[in-house]
């Protein structure tokens, strides 16, 4: 995958907006984070795990996508591998994180929408 993937990905979900932070590409809903191009390696993205059960098992089972270094680990966050990263797998990172950051009437409404309320 490549960061243009992602970014339209990641667009889809409501109100997400892409915003410039320190000269790269952020994802937030509102002001809670989401997602942005990782400063140690562009082709790293680094992602907001607010289930820190299912961090903990991608970092066990999958360490050639996804990783930590020491910055990131007191972070409710993963680094990817964007290249390496499945499409599916990703789009359910980024929606489990706009679920939990997102306002609950949004999520309501969102939920409703995929018939899942």
């Amino acid at each position: 995958m490549t960061f243009d993937d992602i970014r339209q990905m990641v667009l889809l979900l409501p109100e997400v907006e892409e915003h410039i932070i320190l000269g790269g590409p952020t994802f937030r809903i509102r002001k809670r984070f989401l997602a942005c191009i990782a400063k140690i390696d562009p082709d790293t993205l680094v992602v907001k795990v607010p289930d820190q059960r299912e961090r903990e098992y991608l970092l066990a089972t999958k360490p050639e996508i996804y990783y930590l270094t020491d910055h990131y680990v007191s972070f409710e966050c993963l680094l990817v591998r964007m290249p390496m990263a499945d499409p599916d797998e990703l789009w359910q990172l980024l929606e489990q994180a706009w679920l939990a950051y997102a306002p609950k009437k949004l999520v309501k409404g969102y939920l409703a929408g995929k018939g899942l309320e």
